[in-house]
């Protein structure tokens, strides 16, 4: 028996060095003699930003993907920077929002070292805000943002900790941060530091210079459920070194990972790993861009990710300001409302279901917005059952959508027109979708629009999107549609 133990630890042994060696460690492009830690990517991967101290100050610098190799790094403008030392940030998958650490930062702060907001107005980060809710007299800093931005995990030396620096868990819930608490099964009487959350919400990489490490701070990898983090091992060699490792990063849906690693000469530097031992769960990236239906200009625009199952709001990003390019995480096997708005258009909103299959899978999905004073239509997500005139649940959200644009301008008028499938006669059809159109009009008169703004028509089977016969054409085809009929001018 001991002898069949003692194989299969040997077999196991010479897999993983196997493995080990088939991991290529190469150093990031423009790492200098300087510190340089803290690679965060953002645009599914396309953009990274990281801090560091080659200018004699440390700050945060950004650099982007190209076909022959990362751009020279940009020192970050705007006012992140404005401190005597600025840390590590994190970022929203779009790139729009992002969390930083700053140390005697022009915003005042409440301790040594404070985690600050910024949010990305025509390619500056401006409104920096300090984020009281998380901070303490304490050193706070080396935030991780989830791909959907309602979860960050941050370090913090604040008092009734496990050990000198622990990870503390915040979520967001639409308005404000919560309490931070401790996250179980990660911290110890050692030193935790720079958790990453993986695009898929469950995989946290940290480093930590706890007992029976390769030397220094290495780097562990957990699955973590709420603030509970389990299943914590080492990610071993040649990540883990005899020195400092930190900064673990899995790029979403790729075999690469990024690290920061202390180099024989005292500085640290970023490096890439192919391919990453420890990869994150696959996700569903889609991508795309937000543009004006009649000029084709690209818009920043305001966007939310809805559950329909649940009917509620699981992700709010930006279109940015000066490309219209957005970039969001989903998780297969749930179906999801897309809406994005912007001032002077009609919103647009947008039923994707993701399938199980699709992990690991690119979307790009481009919106057109619609002016208020074109004339056009754009249909509803308002869901009926099969011969059934009755509002779903489901369509709520989006018929509140409705009646915010029709409060925010009082000047349009609108007519909701229904439209049905292929089956059925002519006659029945268009009474459906009249009855259909009427449903709609009716809860949007009871949220307090006036009458005179709003009519409903009916065209049955005679305006298909698609005339193809599948039950993907007929779900298609089963719609309402708003059209502005007038925008009091």
């Amino acid at each position: 028996m001991n002898t069949l133990r003692h194989a299969a630890f040997l077999m196991f042994f010479v897999a993983c060095t196997a493995f080990a060696q088939n991991i290529r460690i190469v150093p990031v492009d423009h790492n200098s003699s300087n510190d340089d830690f803290g690679l965060t990517p953002t645009n599914h991967g396309r953009l990274v930003y990281f801090t560091s101290d080659r200018s004699g100050e440390q700050q945060i610098y950004s650099m982007e993907r190209t076909s022959s190799g990362w751009t020279e790094p940009d020192k970050l403008g705007g006012k992140v920077n404005s401190a005597t030392h600025v840390g590590t940030c994190a970022l929203t998958t779009d790139g729009q929002y992002m969390v930083f650490a700053g140390y005697e930062h022009n915003v005042d702060g409440l301790g040594r070292t404070d985690l600050y907001s910024a949010t990305r107005e025509n390619g500056t980060f401006k409104n920096i805000t300090n984020l009281a809710a998380l901070n303490s007299s304490f050193y706070d800093s080396q935030p991780t943002l989830s791909a959907d931005g309602r979860t960050m995990l941050f370090v913090s030396d604040r008092t009734g900790g496990a050990g000198k620096t622990d990870i503390y868990l915040s979520t967001w819930n639409g308005k404000e941060w919560s309490t931070p608490k401790q996250v179980t099964g990660i911290n110890s009487a050692a030193s935790e530091m720079s958790p990453v959350l993986a695009s898929d919400g469950r995989t946290v990489y940290f480093a930590s210079d706890r007992q029976g490490g390769k030397g220094g701070f290495d780097v562990y990898v957990a699955k973590l459920s709420g603030l509970d983090a389990t299943n914590v091992r080492p990610v071993g060699e040649p990540i883990n070194t005899a020195a400092d490792e930190l900064f673990y990063t899995s790029i979403p849906n790729s075999d690469q990972a990024y690290f920061t690693r202390a180099t024989a000469s005292g500085d640290y530097d970023n490096f890439m790993a192919v391919p990453n031992p420890f990869p994150s769960d696959p996700v569903v990236l889609v991508e795309g861009i937000v543009r004006d239906s009649v000029s084709r200009e690209p818009l920043g625009s305001a966007m939310s990710i809805t559950d329909l199952s649940t009917g509620k709001a699981i992700a709010t990003l930006h279109s940015d300001d000066e490309t219209g390019r957005y970039y969001v995480t989903l998780v297969p096997g749930r179906v999801y409302s897309i809406t994005s708005s912007r001032q002077g258009y009609m919103f647009h909103s947008e039923r994707y279901e993701v399938p199980p299959a699709a992990k690991g899978s690119t979307v790009q999905k481009d919106i057109d917005l619609i002016p208020l004073s074109s004339g056009k239509t754009g249909s509803l997500l308002v869901f009926f059952d099969n011969d059934k005139s009755e509002l779903k649940p489901e369509s709520m959200p989006e018929l509140e959508r409705v009646i915010e644009l029709m409060r925010e301008n009082a000047n349009i008028s609108v007519r909701f027109e229904g439209h049905t499938d292929d089956k059925g006669s002519d006659d029945y059809n268009v009474k459906l979708s009249e009855r259909r159109a009427e449903s709609v009009r009716d809860y949007i008169i009871a949220a307090g629009i006036e009458r005179t703004r709003i009519e409903s028509a009916g065209y049955g089977k005679k305006k298909p999107l698609s005339n193809a016969t599948t039950e993907d054409a007929r779900a298609l085809n089963r719609r309402v549609e708003m059209r502005i009929i007038s925008t009091g001018k």
